[in-house]
């Protein structure tokens, strides 16, 4: 009897740490994923449906292990350093940014423009990369770190271009409700963009949000089976660039994508061999 007790306690300990891991992820997300400024209480329990008592809760933890802020004068709770100590060493440890650095740096340079190196998280992008030229005037508010729904940006497209139609139809299905809530956002227009992405095999921003002063694209680097590991993008101010000078934009990112897809494929080979 005392055995099974014992055992009894320890599963109740195990399930009430498992339960309280996953309700500091699902907070953790929603933080992520809510506005720059930070996300209000109020806000927090709309986009998590856990209640208001538990959130209090399990934010204090989080506050006192350094992952999560508040600021005193707006009470928005934000993403804190020691957390972002951590995604920053992640990020340096990814193979894909570690290799495509040097490749971007150049192509950033070479375009006189910002370029975001981008990987999929889920039903979300995650920039992991953002290189900037000696240029006095650059288009692009993105930053590393910066999470928002799969398919609000070129290189969303991008990524989109090359999956399979069904694919792509699920993760814009579920996240149509996120893409609702960025201001300014077009469903006609989206579409549009998308239909086009999906026919000509890279991404473009032009028709997603109703402000038409920002164009780009958007294209993915494929692992050996031809299926998108992650994309670059940039952008760029609407009407800026001739039809010329778009091909030529596009061209240098679809070499630069190949150049690293060659990289991460011969890494790959030499680790199998080794």
């Amino acid at each position: 009897m005392e055995i099974n007790k014992t055992n009894s306690l320890r599963t109740a300990k195990a399930s009430q740490a498992t339960g309280s891991l996953n309700r500091s992820l699902i907070l953790i997300n929603a933080i992520a994923r809510g506005s720059r400024k930070g996300s209000l209480l109020t806000e927090l329990v709309t986009r998590t449906g856990l209640p208001r008592p538990t959130i209090h809760r399990v934010l204090d933890m989080l506050i006192q292990i350094g992952w999560i802020v508040r600021d005193e004068e707006t009470s928005r709770f934000n993403l804190g350093l020691d957390l972002a100590a951590l995604g920053y060493s992640a990020i340096l440890r990814n193979p894909i940014e570690r290799i495509a650095s040097t490749e971007l740096s150049t192509l950033a340079d070479d375009l006189k423009q910002v370029v975001y190196l981008g990987v999929r998280s889920g039903l979300d992008m995650v920039c992991i990369g953002r290189y900037e030229s000696e240029s006095q005037i650059m288009v692009g508010r993105g930053w590393v770190g910066l999470r928002g729904p799969l398919g609000m940006s070129p290189s969303c497209m991008g990524m989109f271009a090359k999956m399979s139609a069904h694919e792509v139809e699920d993760i814009v299905k579920a996240n149509m409700g996120r893409y609702h809530r960025v201001e300014g956002f077009d469903e006609s227009g989206f579409h549009r963009t998308l239909a086009l992405a999906m026919k000509s095999g890279y991404g473009t921003y032009d028709n997603i949000i109703l402000d038409r002063t920002t164009s780009g694209f958007g294209v993915a680097i494929l692992d050996s089976s031809g299926y998108p590991i992650a994309t670059i993008g940039t952008t760029y101010i609407t009407g800026w660039l001739r039809e010329e000078q778009k091909q030529v934009c596009l061209d240098k990112l679809y070499r630069t994508a190949s150049n690293i897809s060659k990289a991460l494929l011969g890494q790959y080979i030499e680790f199998i061999q080794n």
